[in-house]
């Protein structure tokens, strides 16, 4: 797919995650099958089975550490894979990430035969450049699937980022409770800090 047209739907599922998180919605089941296209050639996200209030993250009886995260395992980020990995609107930005590169490639970045050799992929294998495409859209891709998602690009950044060539307009972004937990009790970072 010609790096034009990718922006264009790129811009299109990245304003519609920027929605969601504004609304207080974690994804979390961001994939090429469940983006639809209209007549005017413009993305629309579909299936929110797997979607997340914030506010059900943070009710005790709605989280288990030892359950299995659910999601398509080609676009889930690496944190989703461990113990105290959670949810949240930067698992979202590593399937965004995920997507585009598919758009420009034909293939997910990361693949392997069995799950394990996928996890071990995603967790461990630096994401290739996409040849023949602008360094701004390798940019983009680097920085969405970056694999600590303490360092991966969040909306003040990904919304301003150059490879869109025009802002996508500000939205207020909810805190994540469970996710300012995870920064706490296993990062050790204080949330306040992070979201200055």
């Amino acid at each position: 797919m010609p790096e034009e047209t990718i922006k264009k739907f790129g811009r299109d599922l990245a304003q519609g995650l920027y929605y969601l998180h504004a609304n207080n919605i974690i994804y979390a089941d961001l994939k090429p099958s469940n983006v639809l296209m209209n007549e005017y050639n413009t993305l629309k996200l579909c299936d929110f089975g797997l979607s997340k209030k914030l506010n059900d993250l943070v009710k005790p009886e709605e989280v288990d550490a030892t359950k299995p995260k659910s999601g398509t395992p080609y676009y889930m980020a690496p944190e989703l894979f461990s113990d105290d990995g959670v949810y949240s609107f930067y698992s979202d930005m590593w399937a965004l990430g995920c997507v585009l590169y598919e758009l420009a490639t034909g293939k997910p970045p990361f693949a392997a035969t069995g799950l394990k050799d996928l996890i071990t992929e995603i967790c461990e294998k630096e994401v290739p450049e996409v040849e023949g495409f602008s360094p701004l859209f390798n940019d983009l891709i680097k920085r969405l699937l970056e694999k600590d998602p303490v360092k991966r690009i969040y909306w003040e950044h990904l919304r301003k980022h150059p490879f869109w060539a025009k802002e996508i307009n500000q939205r207020k972004i909810p805190r994540q409770p469970q996710f300012d937990k995870y920064l706490k009790e296993h990062r050790d970072i204080n949330p306040d800090e992070f979201h200055e």
